[in-house]
């Protein structure tokens, strides 16, 4: 006899082969064929696009001009030191600068610059080079001061250049010896000594109170000074010198224009007058010089207001004035044709004429 569990179990079982079975197997035929539609075929791909040629290199980039070296050489302690050749035009600029010490410049007939520099502790050298320019500085350290000698440091310049290169130079309290160059030469100097030779073109100098003496300048040649002395003998082209309390002594111009004053120093002149010079000597209280030349073609006028006047050149003739009361303080003198024109002007100082060498 079947037990009552048997029975239900048997009875599940067919339930489950007559209603269940069939419904999975539809579920699965329908969730097959849903899955099949979904399928997407394969899209066939492209054909691949030929690679692009290779561009064609570069060409190389042209080369840069090169900078300008730079360097600074020394520091707050020890020596600055240069000491170099560089190719340099041979009518390049030189531009040298220094507080204290000294600068000689002078000439070779190659197309290099040699420098050499030191100086002592601070300031230190700044050095910029190319090749139509150099630049040469004893660079302030900000602490430097004219009066103050714990802190000025000297620097010594020796620089050789091209003859045809043109010179700017500068110093507060040093000396600058400058000879040879064709080119044009600036000057700018404190209270340092400056001396210039041979120039074959123009020539300016601005002084304080150190001495100047240029010599066979073959253009023209404008010296300024405070209370320095001048010296100029030989100079092709036109000439001004001016001082303040200082000396001027000029000798051997070749130009037709010379203009020369001084304040309180005295004025000496030495040399030839043509008939085209326009010659012309100014003074408050210094004395004035005239040496002219043997063979002198010039009319001599000289004015005053208190200084005495003299005349020790032979056969210079005074031509006496239309207004009696001119010849108090007028003096005119005719020297040879009297062609040329000599003017002076003194306040209270003297004036003397004499011959001198031809």
């Amino acid at each position: 006899m079947k037990t009552r569990k048997g029975l239900i179990m048997k009875a599940m079982k067919r339930q489950l082969r007559n209603v269940l079975l069939p419904g999975v197997i539809t579920t699965l035929v329908l969730g097959a064929t849903a899955l099949k539609a979904q399928v997407v075929p394969a899209v066939p791909s492209s054909p691949i696009s030929p690679a692009a040629p290779p561009r064609p290199p570069r060409p190389p980039r042209s080369p840069r001009p090169p900078h300008a070296p730079r360097s600074w050489f020394g520091s707050n302690e020890g020596v600055a030191k240069i000491d170099t050749v560089i190719p340099f035009s041979s009518t390049g600029t030189v531009d040298l600068s220094l507080l204290s010490g000294a600068i000689k410049l002078s000439t070779w007939d190659r197309n290099e610059v040699r420098v050499f520099a030191s100086t002592t502790g601070e300031p230190s050298l700044q050095f910029d080079a190319t090749g139509s320019r150099i630049s040469l500085e004893q660079a302030s350290s900000g602490r430097w001061n004219l009066k103050n000698e714990d802190n000025r440091n000297t620097a010594t310049f020796e620089v050789t250049v091209p003859i045809g290169a043109r010179a700017m130079l500068s110093a507060v309290s040093g000396s600058i010896d400058v000879s040879g160059l064709r080119g044009t030469v600036d000057v700018s100097s404190w209270s340092g000594a400056v001396d210039v030779r041979d120039v074959g073109s123009s020539l300016t100098v601005h002084g304080v109170s150190g001495r100047i003496t240029a010599t066979n300048i073959a253009k023209d040649a404008r010296v300024e000074n405070m209370s320095g002395s001048i010296s100029v003998n030989g100079v092709g082209g036109t000439l001004s010198a001016e001082t303040v309390s200082g000396t001027i002594a000029i000798a051997g111009v070749r130009g037709d224009q010379v203009h020369a004053t001084s304040v309180s120093g005295s004025i000496d002149f030495s040399g030839p007058v043509g008939a085209s010079a326009r010659y012309e000597f100014q003074t408050i209280s210094g004395r004035t010089d005239l040496k002219l030349a043997s063979n002198a073609n010039a009319s001599v006028s000289v004015e005053t207001f208190s200084g005495s006047i003299s005349n020790g050149y032979p056969g210079a003739v005074r031509v006496r004035n239309s207004d009696p009361d001119d010849d108090q303080k007028t003096f005119r003198y005719a020297i040879g044709r009297g062609e040329g024109r000599v003017r002076v002007e003194a306040f209270s100082g003297t004036v003397h004429i004499s011959q001198g060498n031809p």
